[in-house]
Parts: C-alpha cells; structure tokens; sequence
C-alpha cells in the first residue's frame, strides 16, 4: 500500500467515525458499527490504528480541528490582527452554543464526555491550549501569563457550563441571555487584563 493510499484511507476512516458519532453519539460508537459502515471488518481498522483508544484519539483530535477551522475567519480578527485578542475568547463562546445545536454529538464528544484517558495526549492538549496560546504571544507583561491563565480557564469553564445547561435544556433559552452572561463574565475574568494588551488600549 503506497503512502498517499494509506493516509487517505486513514482519514476517510476518521470522516467515518465521526459521521457515525454525530449520528447516534459516542456512547453508541464500536468499532463494529464503523466496519460496517466502511464495508470492512473490524480487524481491517487495526492495519490503520494500533487499537480502539488509537482510533478514537484521532478521531477527537480531527473533530476538534474541524472545529476551529470553522472558526478561524472569525478569530483571525483578534489573534491575527490589531483587535483585542482577549475578546476572541467570545467569539469561542458563541461558536461553542452554534455547535451544541447544529451538532449536538460532536459537542458532547468533545466538551460534556469523560475524555480523561486522552488528556495527556499532546496533540489533544495542544489544540485545547490553542486560544491562550495565540493570545499569550501578544502579552505584553510575560509575568502575567499564569495569572491570564487561571482567569481564561475560570472564564472557559463558566460558559462551557452556560452551553451545557443551554444544551441540557436547563436554564435561560435565549440568546440575548447567554450574550448577557458571556459579557459579564468577560468583564469580570478577561477585562482587567486588557491593559496588558496594547491592541486592547488603542480600541478602546
């Protein structure tokens, strides 16, 4: 099997899985429903992955990229140009109600499951870290990062559980609501430190 072959055999078996998971949910996903979806059987998946854990840490790692690509043009404003980076974080907030709603299987997947065993992964973590990442570099007092850190970290938590309960069809509804939250917990957490950002002064 050439190299081209191998790699786009792998990823239609990535596309596979997560068809199948916005489909019926990770809870209902094996690797036998996928073999059938496929028209392979099961042990045709382990010439491509080591084991189901494999399998399933790709298959998070290529929904997560799919999720911020599908963000990128908006968050470019803040991570790549003048604007304020540390407003970026609501721009993931809202992206973070859109995907509860328009795929509510891959939200769960990547936000509600118990994905402990996959946490220490490096490519799992690196693309959970990517937003402070990009907005760390434009820090202007590198002494502050661990504090921004706990701040940005409280702040994720905050509305992953306001998109949770939105999603668990608890609490507010409406999206004038989740934007009122989403402000006050930025101008409480992130606010203070946009005088460490120069972009965030100039636009003031």
């Amino acid at each position: 099997m050439s190299r081209e072959r191998f790699f786009d055999d792998k990823t239609r078996i990535i596309e596979e899985a997560i068809s199948l998971i916005e489909h019926e949910g990770y809870e209902n996903f094996s690797t036998r429903k996928l073999a059938a979806r496929l028209g392979v059987s099961p042990m045709t998946l382990y010439n491509y992955f080591s084991n189901k854990d494999d399998l399933v840490r790709e298959t998070i790692v290529f929904a997560f990229n799919n999720f911020l690509a599908s963000m990128q043009s908006d968050l470019a404003l803040y991570f790549d140009s003048g604007d304020c980076p540390l407003k970026g974080f609501q721009i993931i907030a809202w992206k973070l109600l859109e995907l509860s709603q328009t795929n509510p299987n891959i939200y769960s997947l990547l936000f509600m499951k118990d994905l402990r065993p996959y946490y220490h992964d490096e490519s799992i973590k690196e693309r959970y870290e990517y937003a402070f990442r990009r907005v760390a570099e434009r820090l202007s007092d590198r002494s502050k990062e661990d504090e921004l850190h706990y701040h940005v970290y409280l702040f994720e938590v905050l509305i992953n559980a306001l998109v949770r309960n939105t999603f668990s069809q608890r609490g507010m509804r409406s999206a004038p609501g989740f934007g009122f939250f989403i402000q006050l917990a930025y101008d409480r957490l992130l606010a203070p430190y946009e005088c460490f950002f120069g972009s965030c002064k100039d636009n003031r």
